[in-house]
């Protein structure tokens, strides 16, 4: 199993969640706002720096994993440059 943790524009959660349930992917988990810093600049939802970003991660076979990431690396390339999308994909160890 694979856990995918992806940090997108809070603006594109939506059409992020829509496109993990279209690769047969229905639970999720979502944490609608985060804050940071990284290569596209801060997101600390302030006057100076208003953007904020959304947290997505689901647990998902082996088997998914490849389309899932796939769509979401086309995705990505619809984005523009400034708003980023990182996608991190992790070994799961074990499901309680």
């Amino acid at each position: 199993m694979k856990m995918l943790m992806i940090i997108c524009p809070k603006a594109r959660q939506g059409e992020i969640t829509k496109l993990i349930e279209s690769q047969g992917v229905h639970a999720f988990s979502e944490i609608p706002e985060i804050l940071g810093e990284g290569k596209t600049g801060k997101k600390m939802g302030t006057h100076v720096f208003p953007e904020k970003s959304s947290l997505i991660f689901t647990v998902i076979s082996e088997d998914k994993e490849q389309a899932l990431v796939a769509a979401l690396k086309h995705c990505a390339t619809k984005l523009y440059p400034d708003e980023g999308m990182k996608a991190f994909v992790l070994p799961v160890e074990s499901v309680i």
